[in-house]
């Protein structure tokens, strides 16, 4: 038996032994147990399942769910129950890393009573210790400054932790042991799907040994740009896990468009590529995955990628990112660099190894690759993340611009080359500074930029920044040879025998050295602010049209090297004696140089007085040549920049977009809505997408928007537009939708496979602001402020300068800088100032009128300042404003042509002379002390006023002075010549030769550029010096001109010009002519072709009054002598005359040559009698002219005599007109009586049978005097009618010629067509010019399936011929087959379809389906058979075809 049975049998004994009271009691106990147990049983259950989803949610929060019951020890680490720990520090001596020594610090015993700096003073003094020389004590070391390991210094005890390491040092700045390099990292990228709401992309850590040992081989990678499209994304299940995803989101997402490695054995493992910056390790260090991944790979390509991976190279991205150094407050802007997949071709993957050890990229040639200074593992509380990346994103590299000299350091990289096969590789480099070889360094370039092909290609190393400079600079870093003077062989430009050089030396500057080496004191903080407006106003441009700047050049502020060169021309004009300053110096090759730092020493130097480099190697002939040549090359851009500023308008006051204080303000074309039009035309041109309706205007691209060239073709925008419109009409199935991708906007979008992706990631548009919001302005309370933020107003610093530059400020009510005071006169005037008014700093003065681009020079960009107050008329347009209260705009350059043409002479260097001519003006001046040779040989000084434009080139020759203001004159240089002057003006060759006024600049500047492109082709100097001293001076006539056939009796227009061309020019506009004017007469219908011309006309004509007058006197004389003897020769006199008479023959034409020969003879012994004027004052009144435009010339007489004719007739007829209306006056009159009386007249008896009474005298019938008045009347109006007729002039038809191709027009034809067989409603136009372009425009239009053939009338006729098509006809087009009806096609749709359906229903043979037709007994013939077969049918053909045909049917 076992134990369990004998369990059961004493329980039964003892049952049994029991009496029924004790076996009640036993049972209600054990109610009572059984009761309690299942109330506990339930507890424990409800217990478990409490534990069950806390067990859950712990599962689900992972450690976050321990953490949170665990409290965190106050900073201070003073908790009273555990108490404050002590530091054990790994100590290591600043700049070492080999010898670490532990320290203990008891930090509970040093915290009492003590503060933080007091705590950190008792660690550095404990630490100070450790350090002792136990051979001499006393020379202990004392310890200054704690870093960590990333070089920051630790100021705060309590930020250490356990096992930190530490490096000490003894005062100076931290020295890094370590050897950084650029390394890649790679870590898992996980995709999760929030509950299909959102899709984010996860950054884990890799750890290598967890199964990754074979997965470094870079053939089971494919690289992928954005995440993998295959990728399965992890779903997640509840929704704690949807917190813990977006609490991960906020520290480790990462971006989807960024590139990817996908391990193709398992889809599942992606990595995520990353750059950093790491100690310098070993390959195949355990911290190493990949085991080189620190070892990078140069190709001769460009390219910079991994070793380990290929397939990814350095790039840069187009992801901007702004932000600071580490561990500094300088800010830099650039690209972010990352890992990319390898592209061919792609130029943000390619870079340029430069050869000052700094590496730019293709795709942003001006920007370097730049170390932001962060280091793995680091981090650091000022680098917070840049906006525009993700959080899981870290960025160590961008590119950037070249920084400043004390952060070059992070721009300069190196390669370091420890592969066994390419130890001895860094010899080769071109580094001429010693670290370079020490340190084992290599560069790719050398010192030329090219390749250095004596490596080994391509090049395998580590890539280390902080790379020591290249190349060593032999001089000191502001530009000074160091110690010893600087000496050059220095010759006279042009000169051939280097023998005549001279060697010169340079001035030495050492005390300028040491002066310049003393940092200034740091700024106060009362004069920090004057300071700095010093500091900005030294950085403003000092570009100025005053002369008094040039003048007193020892007066400026130069710089060590300024003066160095300075001095050293100096030198070169009393050693060489040069007839004038030295003011160039060039070298062998003919390059400038404008300081001695790029020059070598004992280097040969030409030195010039001015002007351009003579090769020494040309002959004398071809120098002269040149020399000349460039010299009208100089006159004719002077010429063409003065063109390009002469009139400057639509300009307006305009601020920086950023619209930030403290941004300059300038001038720019004024806003206009077609400009924004435009702008975004011009930009869809330049990049092929068609205008965005939300494209914006950009400020930057303002010139390039009045380029005729980008402009868009209207022509083509007005057909678009009318196609739009046609389309509109259509039914929405008619429409052609997105044939070429119309809609597409973004080409770029192209590119990716996932269109919803790139939309939903793509950066976004910037929106830019509208020119117009920085162009208004408000002028309130003495403020300028912008209309859009009037808090913004216009202001200045405190002034210390000449030149004042204006900004944008905020605006405060106490600062006397910011308000404006605009006068009438268009000045606007500070009201800290009287003397300086707002004025629009010139464009730089280049040689040359046009910029880098090609595009002439403007105003657009110019600064806007503060300078001195010019009170001459004219030569101050520049100052000149106005302020429209309406529209908000600042209106520059308000002023009058005449001003503004002698403001921008002034700033072009062209002599007034040439625009004013000998007129006196008001301008800004000044007088020189010219040498003048007299007849004994003395020189005498002459004091000549000369504009400031030739002040400027006669400056350092002669004495100059500033004239005072309000003086008039005209420039002596353009009448050099006559007054006995050197030519020394603006101008070069042409002084005095040119005219550039209102309407000749054009024609002269364009006569300038012909006769230079004319001679630049010619050999000889000595043809270039003629034509130049031919060219014709300037001499500017007055003419009084009228229009050709009008003769005087209109006013004629005074008109003022040096050629026949302009005058014409300004007589087309003057005159008002329809037509431009092409022909010019004088009073005797003599055409004038030149200049010179019109005026020898005008002496001659003066000659020829002059002559006839002085006859008249002579002739009265003769009369009053003849008159006195007239009584006593009357008969003789008679007799005389009538022998005159009859001796008329063959004699009388030598008789008359006779008479005119004595006649001109006598006129000119009249005119040698008196002074004639000269031809100054002959010209100084008007010579009448008639222009025309291209008819023949009409005396003026001619048009007074039909003048006189017209009078007569007007006043003929006149006089028949007024006769006429009092008849008719008349006449009404007794009419009106007649009625007015209402005679009933008197019945009188006739012998008439028919009329036996009469009526006379009755009101209705008219009288006897009103029939004659009438009659009257009558002859009076076909008399007038008679004499219009006969008065009326007679007038030539117009007779065109219908042949010419002017009036040949295109034979254009449209009709409204529409398919064969289809409705009419289908109908469309279409256009064409022949009858294949019609059938072209049909199948295109309709959209048929096969080219159109044939045309068909409403009828069915079909149409051949061209012309037998009429406009606007409807025809049918076909494309081969009949004619149709528009229910024909719609009825072969249904039999098809009735085939179709019958096919499906009844299977394939219900179709077959024979017609018998009862047999004729009369004839036999088959009613549908052809008639070659009208045959009877046998019995055997008969059963054959039934059996045959199945199913038949009978037509009757």
């Amino acid at each position: 038996m076992q134990d369990g049975e004998e369990d059961k049998v004493k329980v039964a004994i003892k049952i049994l032994s029991m009496s029924k009271e004790e076996v009640e009691e036993a049972l209600t106990y054990t109610d009572k147990d059984i009761d309690q147990l299942s109330e506990s049983l339930q507890r424990i259950e409800d217990k478990l399942l409490n534990l069950q989803e806390m067990l859950d949610k712990e599962e689900e929060e992972g450690t976050n769910y321990k953490m949170r019951h665990i409290k965190t020890l106050p900073q201070d680490k003073s908790y009273k129950m555990v108490g404050v720990p002590g530091l054990k520090l790994r100590v290591h001596e600043n700049g070492t890393v080999n010898a670490p020594r532990d320290f203990y610090f008891n930090l509970r015993k040093a915290t009492q009573g003590s503060t933080k700096e007091l705590l950190l003073k008792r660690l550095l003094d404990e630490l100070s210790g450790i350090f002792v020389n136990p051979q001499n004590p006393k020379l202990a070391p004392i310890a200054k400054k704690i870093f960590n390991q990333f070089g920051r210094e630790v100021k705060d005890v309590f930020s250490l932790q356990t096992e930190d390491v530490v490096w000490v040092s003894f005062g100076e700045s931290y020295i890094s042991p370590f050897t950084y390099a650029l390394q890649v990292i790679f870590d898992m990228a996980k995709g999760k799907d929030v509950f299909e709401e959102k899709q984010v992309i996860l950054r884990e850590q890799l750890m290598p040994e967890e199964g990754f040992e074979g997965m470094a081989d870079h053939e089971k990678y494919e690289a992928s740009i954005g995440f993998p499209a295959v990728y399965e994304y992890e779903k997640c299940k509840h929704e704690g896990e949807k917190a813990q995803v977006d609490q991960m989101a906020s520290m480790a997402e990462l971006d989807p468009r960024g590139h990817f490695l996908q391990f193709m054995p398992d889809p599942k493992k992606v990595l995520y590529p990353e750059i950093i910056m790491n100690h310098k390790l070993p390959i195949g260090h355990k911290e190493l995955w990949p085991a080189e991944s620190q070892i990078w790979v140069v190709s001769k390509s460009g390219f910079i990628f991994i070793k380990p991976f290929p397939q990814l190279c350095l790039a840069v991205t187009e992801v901007k990112i702004e932000t600071n150094l580490t561990g500094k407050d300088t800010k830099v802007s650039g690209y972010v660099v990352s890992l990319q997949k390898k592209m061919i071709g792609n130029p943000h993957q390619l870079w340029t190894f430069n050869p000052d050890a700094t590496i730019s990229s293709k795709a942003y040639s001006d920007m370097l690759l730049t170390y932001l200074g962060k280091k793995f593992g680091e981090e650091s509380e000022d680098s917070a993340q840049p906006e525009g990346l993700k959080p899981g994103s870290r960025v160590y590299m961008v590119v950037t611009e070249p920084l400043t000299k004390k952060d070059k350091t992070l721009q300069r990289f190196a390669l370091k080359q420890e592969k066994i096969g390419n130890l001895g590789q860094w010899k080769f480099n071109d580094a001429t500074n010693p670290e370079w070889n020490k340190q084992a360094l290599s560069w790719p370039v050398k010192a030329d930029g090219s390749l250095n092909m004596e490596y080994d290609w391509p090049m395998e190393g580590y890539i280390l920044p902080f790379a020591p400079k290249l190349h060593k600079k032999e001089q000191a870093e502001d530009g000074l040879f160091g110690m010893t003077p600087l000496r050059l062989l220095v010759v006279r430009n042009g000169e051939r025998n280097l023998q005549m050089a001279v060697p010169v030396v340079g001035p030495n500057l050492t005390n300028f050295m040491k002066d310049l080496s003393k940092k200034p004191p740091k700024p106060d903080k009362k004069n920090r602010r004057r300071q700095q407006e010093e500091a900005m106003m030294s950085q403003q441009d000092n570009t100025t049209d005053n002369i008094e700047l040039d003048v007193n050049l020892h007066c400026r502020d130069l710089s060590v090297r300024e003066l160095e060169f300075s001095m050293f021309l100096d030198h070169c004009t009393s050693l060489l004696s040069l007839p004038f300053a030295g003011r160039r110096l060039f070298d062998e090759n003919g390059n400038e140089h404008f300081s001695l730092k790029t020059l070598k020493r004992d280097q040969l130097v030409y030195v010039s007085c001015g002007e351009i480099w003579t090769d020494p190697h040309l002959t004398k002939m071809e120098q002269q040549r040149r020399y000349l040549l460039s010299q009208i090359s100089q006159d004719v851009a002077k010429m063409r920049q003065y063109a390009a500023l002469r009139n400057p308008e639509k300009y307006v006051l305009q601020v920086d977009p950023s619209m930030a204080p403290g941004v300059p303000v300038i001038v720019n074309r004024q806003w206009s809505k077609d400009d924004d039009d435009v702008e975004i035309e011009r930009q869809s041109m330049a990049s092929g997408k068609p205008p965005s309706v939300d494209s914006n205007p950009q400020l930057q691209n303002v010139e390039e928007m009045d380029d005729p060239e980008n402009r868009f073709k209207f022509h083509q925008k007005s057909h678009d537009k009318s196609e739009q419109r046609l389309n509109n009409l259509k039914w929405p199935w008619e429409r052609l939708v997105n044939v070429n991708n119309s809609f597409d906007n973004d080409p770029e979008a192209n590119k990716f496979t996932d269109r919803e992706m790139y939309e939903k990631y793509k950066p976004k548009a910037v929106t830019k602001i509208s020119r117009d919001t920085l162009q208004r302005f408000v002028y309130e309370d003495g403020y300028i402020a912008l209309a859009n933020n009037r808090q913004l107003v216009l202001g200045v610093s405190e002034p210390e300068g000449r030149i004042v530059e204006v900004h944008l400020v905020k605006r405060r009510p106490d600062d006397i800088y910011q308000q404006w005071l605009m006068r009438e006169n268009g000045e606007i005037r500070p009201r800290h100032s009287q003397q300086a008014v707002l004025t629009v700093s010139m464009p730089n003065n280049e040689p040359f009128a046009e910029d880098e681009e090609g595009r002439p020079l403007t105003f657009f960009g110019c600064k806007v300042t503060l300078q001195s107050r010019r009170t001459n008329e004219f030569g101050k347009a520049h100052q000149r404003w106005r302020y429209d209260a309406e529209t908000g705009f600042i209106h520059a350059f308000y002023a009058d042509l005449p001003d503004k043409e002698i403001t921008a002479a002034n700033k072009a260097d062209v002599c007034t002379y040439a625009i004013a001519n000998t007129s006196k003006i008001d301008q800004p001046g000044y007088t020189a002390d010219v040498p003048m040779q007299t007849s004994t040989d003395r020189a005498t000084l002459k004091r000549i006023k000369v504009c400031m434009s030739c002040a400027r080139a006669m400056r350092g020759r002669y004495k100059i002075s500033k004239l005072p203001e309000n003086t008039q004159f005209s420039c002596a240089m353009g009448n050099a010549k006559k007054l006995g002057l050197q030519q020394i003006g603006s101008f070069n060759v042409v002084n005095g030769k040119v005219d550039l006024s209102a309407h000749e600049y054009e024609l002269t500047l364009q006569e300038w550029e012909e006769k230079l492109a004319k001679l630049s082709e010619e050999t000889s100097a000595r043809v270039i010096t003629k034509e130049i001293n031919v060219a014709k001076t300037v001499q500017t006539v007055k003419v009084l001109a009228y229009k050709n056939g009008e003769g005087r009796m209109r006013p004629g227009e005074i008109i003022c010009g040096s050629s026949i061309i302009g005058i014409l020019n300004q007589c087309t506009l003057r005159l008002g002519l329809n037509q431009a004017a092409v022909r010019m007469y004088t009073e005797d219908g003599t055409m004038v072709v030149e200049i010179e011309d019109l005026i020898d006309w005008a002496i001659q004509n003066y000659k020829t009054l002059m002559a006839d007058h002085l006859e008249k006197l002579y002739q009265g004389k003769q009369d009053e002598d003849e008159n006195l003897q007239r009584g006593e020769g009357e008969g003789q006199e008679k007799e005389g005359e009538g022998q005159d008479d009859v001796g008329e023959g063959p004699d009388k034409g030598e008789t008359d040559d006779k008479e005119a020969d004595k006649t001109s003879r006598q006129r000119e012994y009249l005119l040698s009698q008196v002074r004639l004027p000269s031809e100054e004052t002959i010209l100084r009144y008007p010579i009448e002219i008639w222009v025309s435009s291209g008819k023949p010339f009409v005396p003026p007489e001619v048009v007074e005599s039909k003048m006189e004719n017209r009078k007569k007739k007007r006043a003929f007829r006149s006089a028949v007109s007024v006769e006429l209306d009092i008849e008719k006056h008349v006449l009404r009159q007794m009419k009106g009586r007649r009625l007015d009386e209402l005679s009933p007249g008197e019945y009188k008896g006739t012998k008439n049978s028919n009329k036996p009474v009469i009526v006379e005298g009755h009101w209705e019938e008219p009288t006897a005097e009103e029939q004659q008045k009438h009659d009257t009347v009558h002859k009076l109006q076909e008399h007038l009618a008679e004499v219009k007729k006969y008065q009326r002039e007679k007038t030539t038809p117009l007779v065109l010629d219908m042949s010419k191709s002017l009036y040949k027009q295109r034979d254009t034809k449209r009709i409204l067509a529409y398919p064969n067989g289809e409705s009419v409603e289908r109908a469309t136009y279409i256009w064409g010019e022949s009858f294949q372009q019609l059938l072209d425009s049909a199948t295109m239009r309709l959209n048929l399936w096969q080219p159109a053939k044939r045309f068909f009338t409403m009828e069915g006729k079909e149409v051949t011929k061209f012309s037998k098509i009429q406009k606007d006809e409807l025809v049918c087009v076909s494309t081969g087959k009949p004619f149709k009806q528009g229910q024909s096609s719609r009825l072969d749709i249904e039999i098809k379809a009735n085939w179709s359906r019958a096919h499906k229903q009844y299977g394939p043979t219900s179709t077959d389906v024979h017609v018998e037709a009862p047999a004729n007994p009369k004839v036999n013939v088959d009613p549908f058979g052809p008639p070659a077969l009208a045959l009877p049918l046998t019995s055997g053909d008969q059963g054959t075809q039934s059996t045959t045909r199945p199913q038949t049917a009978k037509a009757k």
